[in-house]
């Protein structure tokens, strides 16, 4: 069903390592399986383990200084000594100073946990160290997914407290490591890519063995889940360790209050319970997230409820700044500058990061979001998978005060004199970047039907879990659809059937295909698959879908046409003129329906061109086939419109070629003066509970055409007989009397 004359939207995942994928195919599995497998890090190494359910632990002692850090960490606590621990503000840097604690107070240790806000900022800062020391003396202190990076700090804790220091992190190495006992795992170990959380828990197994750390690993899981690290080797093992003795009361209440599971998974803990423990920092104190996380043995629902509250918190203050920032953008800006770049001087700093996220996912390209920081701006940036993000802030760093991270995301700050300076290289940067690695499409792993069927897929999908969200199996389908509906808020969410039987849902922004679909629509989609918890049924989650031209859109075209046409004659433009415009990697080109498209493929070069059938899939270029309103023709350099003169939209700057339509009865319709009556006396009799459809299904389906009621409504608000505020509220005026004759809508279908 994939169409020949259109570029497709979705791509075949690339392989990666065709040495594993080979093995694989050795051990006789399919080609499609034996790729999802190898993406997912399975190889000739642990294919026995994968495919035997094995767990693999390490032994801590293979972590670099682990046996000295225990030696030391045993004698404070043989001695009765108090330690101090200073953790990090988010998820995992939350969970490991709690598994810490915990383990500690257990065992009858006295201990504390300070943590830095995001004001504050990340990293072990001295200063707050000193300020415990005033309240209270501390034998040993103890980092956990931080500290590897500040030297400095270590230095001045230990010269002028005379306290030693143990640093537990994960993150990459400095070139100068502090002076102190290091626990990392990227300094040496099997597996280099534990979490914070991951490397605290394996130094309890250090100090008690692994029967007794298991105590900890559901912290240990929520935050090696919350920190988003590769679900392999250990980190897999533990997680399932951690899920299989989920037993900490307070985050089982939180798990119950966020629509959890019963039997919480790792997609729980990654969609529901990490950004809830992650908000704390993001909006308020992460003590209210620590607190929760300490309280293991009983349940403060206070506690609970004020981690809930700031969560919802979180919600609004996001809300606030996209609706501010939505504002902000300018779409042909954001294209000819190949990024998002927003400051203002009120957004917290907490949220900076999913606002950027949130902009990276919607234009598909770099977004930088920033906020006032006395005279300077700090700012966090996402980027895009074929763009090193790392390596383009490497090419301003004269431009910043500082900046870290890696090449999908960076933290910086920059001084509020030289942003403009700081804009417009990042700009120059990106633009100097071969214009390709700008294109981004989804990848998919199988084609439904031709690789596997869903029975295997969903069977895969399980003996993969534990799975987080960005590494659930993609499926392409394309098949026509059998039944189709809206539900949910506003009808925001989609649920459909499949010719081929599968159950498919979209939420969110998914519930306006339903219409246009539900006919017998061909669809092109990637899902995922997953387990219907009310059907049983294996159900298709929506990740994105296209439309493919089907006989059911012919009244939709006409309808898309007669609801934004107007009867006015524009300059056009020759083929040859059109050739010239259609050139460039920011155009539009329109067509009223997919068959006059079709007749010009031949004669027009699109083959780099995307096809869009009524949404806008924010593509840079794209042939637009009866375009919904709304369709954001503003975000191009150029627009072509092919059209029947006289009969058109007005797209502003649009070019516009005169064709002759391959269905004129897109533009034929019968208006007379009988149905603009019966049309008007419908809407006479309408309650205020009705909308415009509803008054046309229950007066005037047997005297008229839905395109006649449409046009007729577009005569009368022409003539300023009636005023349609929204679907459901209309007023009129009965001030002057109206001759339909007055109207260019109505006139025209009298010519024809």
């Amino acid at each position: 069903m994939f169409s020949i004359n259109m570029k497709q939207k979705y791509v075949k995942r690339p392989v990666v390592d065709e040495q594993a994928v080979k093995y694989l195919q050795n051990e006789g599995l399919s080609r499609a399986v034996a790729e999802v497998l190898a993406s997912r890090g399975i190889c000739e190494q642990n294919y026995d383990d994968f495919v035997n359910d094995r767990d693999v632990f390490h032994s801590p002692f293979e972590m670099a200084n682990m046996d000295t850090a225990v030696e030391t960490i045993n004698y404070v606590m043989e001695c009765g000594g108090k330690i101090l621990i200073y953790g990090d503000y988010d998820a995992d840097g939350l969970t490991a100073s709690s598994i810490l604690s915990l383990y500690f107070s257990d065992n009858g240790i006295a201990n504390d946990v300070i943590v830095p806000t995001r004001d504050e900022g990340y990293g072990l800062h001295a200063d707050n160290v000193l300020q415990a020391f005033q309240k209270d003396f501390y034998d040993l202190v103890i980092t956990v997914d931080c500290g590897i990076s500040n030297a400095e700090d270590v230095n001045r804790i230990a010269s002028e407290l005379g306290v030693e220091v143990i640093v537990t992190d994960h993150h990459e190495l400095p070139d100068n490591l502090p002076d102190c006992i290091c626990v990392n795992p990227k300094l040496g170990y099997p597996f280099p890519y534990l979490a914070g959380a991951g490397v605290a828990w394996k130094l309890v197994e250090a100090l008690a063995g692994r029967d007794i750390a298991a105590n900890y690993s559901d912290l240990a899981c929520v935050g090696t889940i919350g920190d988003i690290m590769p679900m392999q080797d250990e980190n897999r093992a533990l997680v399932k360790l951690g899920l299989a003795n989920m037993r900490h009361k307070s985050l089982r209440r939180l798990a119950e209050q966020s629509n959890c599971s019963a039997e919480i998974t790792a997609n729980d803990v990654a969609m529901r319970l990490a950004p809830k423990i992650n908000a704390a920092g993001r909006v308020g104190s992460p003590r209210a997230a620590l607190d929760v996380l300490l309280g293991r043995d009983s349940v403060e629902q206070s506690k609970i409820n004020r981690l809930l509250e700031l969560n919802d918190k979180r919600k609004q203050i996001l809300e606030e700044i996209t609706a501010q920032s939505d504002a902000m953008c300018n779409a042909k800006t954001i294209a000819h500058e190949r990024m998002v770049f927003l400051y203002s001087d009120k957004w917290p700093h907490g949220l900076l990061g999913i606002v950027a996220s949130r902009y990276k996912e919607k234009y598909k390209l770099p977004a930088i979001i920033m906020t006032l920081d006395g005279d300077s701006f700090v700012g966090s940036a996402r980027g895009i998978d074929a763009i090193n993000l790392y390596d383009v802030f490497s090419q301003c760093k004269d431009c910043l005060i500082k900046f870290g991270g890696h090449r999908a995301s960076v933290g910086f700050s920059v001084a509020a004199c030289r942003i403009d300076e700081f804009h417009r290289r990042l700009a120059q940067v990106l633009n100097d970047c071969d214009a390709g690695l700008f294109e981004t499409r989804p990848y998919f792993d199988v084609v439904l039907g031709e690789d596997c069927n869903a029975q295997e897929i969903l069977s895969l999908t399980n003996k993969l879990q534990p799975m987080l969200p960005q590494d659930k199996i993609v499926c392409r389908v394309t098949d026509s659809v059998r039944f189709a509906n809206s539900f949910g808020k506003e009808a925001a969410h989609l649920s459909a059937t499949l010719a081929c039987g599968l159950e498919i849902k979209g939420f969110f922004k998914y519930g306006v295909y339903a219409p246009f679909i539900k006919n017998g629509a061909n669809v092109d989609l990637i899902c995922s698959l997953e387990t219907d918890s009310y059907t049983h049924n294996i159900c298709g989650i929506i990740e994105d879908i296209s439309l493919e031209n089907s006989l059911c859109f012919d009244e939709f075209y006409r309808l898309n046409l007669l609801k934004s046409f107007l009867p006015t004659v524009c300059s056009t433009a020759n083929e040859n003129g059109a050739l010239e415009a259609i050139s460039g990697d920011s155009v539009a080109v329109v067509f009223d329906d997919f068959e006059t498209y079709l007749s010009y493929v031949d004669k027009l070069p699109l083959e780099d061109f995307y096809v869009d059938v009524f949404f806008d899939s924010g593509k840079s270029k794209a042939v637009v086939v009866s375009p919904l309103d709304g369709y954001a023709f503003d975000r191009f350099d150029k627009v072509v419109y092919f059209a029947k003169n006289g009969f058109t939209r007005i797209i502003e700057n649009a070019i516009y070629v005169e064709v002759k339509p391959a269905r004129k009865e897109l533009y034929e319709l019968v208006l007379t003066r009988d149905i603009c009556t019966a049309v008007y006396s419908a809407l006479r009799k309408k309650s205020k509970f009705e909308n415009l459809k509803a008054v046309y299904d229950k007066y005037l389906t047997a005297k008229l055409s839905y395109a006649q009621f449409v046009v007729a409504l577009r005569v009368f608000e022409e003539l300023k007989i009636i005023t349609i505020m929204d679907n459901y509220n209309i007023s009129f005026d009965n001030t002057t009397k109206k001759n339909l004759t007055d109207s260019l809508i109505f006139q025209a279908f009298q010519k024809r």
